[in-house]
């Protein structure tokens, strides 16, 4: 399988739609948010990708032409470094195309990134309970060892 990993395009809007917030398979279905994030917000988010003014981005894996994976990220401001700080947001591929190295690459684009854009760190967080994406993550980062929390 020959993945191709590239900044999302207007074309892939219904690819990324698709398996952004999907209620039968999607991003938004696995971390039970679908109806939590509305059609405006989606529609919000898209736009911010294609803003010169926004520091958010999204880049997507493709195979054969297929949409078949995403990342979000952005950059902000850190008051432990002078350089800002790259927050990989969001990861997803496709239930049927993972474990094929395709989330790797993902992040590896994102590494990549983060050093074009000047950032002096990339951090993420994940659920206690996705295990098998941390299969991924402890071979490609380090734990920072904190929870996260928010407000209520």
């Amino acid at each position: 399988m020959s993945v191709i990993i590239r900044p999302v395009e207007a074309k892939d809007k219904s690819n990324w739609i698709k398996l952004w917030c999907d209620p039968s398979e999607s991003y938004l279905k696995f971390y039970k948010s679908v109806d939590k994030v509305t059609p405006e917000i989606t529609e919000s988010t898209w736009q911010r990708f294609f803003d010169e003014k926004e520091p958010v981005y999204c880049a997507v894996a493709e195979v054969d032409g297929e949409v078949i994976g995403f990342t979000h990220y952005l950059t902000h401001r850190d008051t432990w470094m002078i350089k800002d700080t790259l927050y990989l947001n969001d990861l997803y591929v496709s239930p049927q195309n993972r474990l094929s190295g395709v989330g790797r690459k993902l992040i590896e684009y994102v590494y990549n990134e983060t050093d074009k854009l000047g950032a002096g760190k990339c951090y993420w967080c994940t659920q206690f309970e996705n295990h098998r994406a941390q299969l991924l993550y402890t071979k490609v980062g380090v734990s920072m060892g904190m929870l996260l929390y928010c407000r209520p």
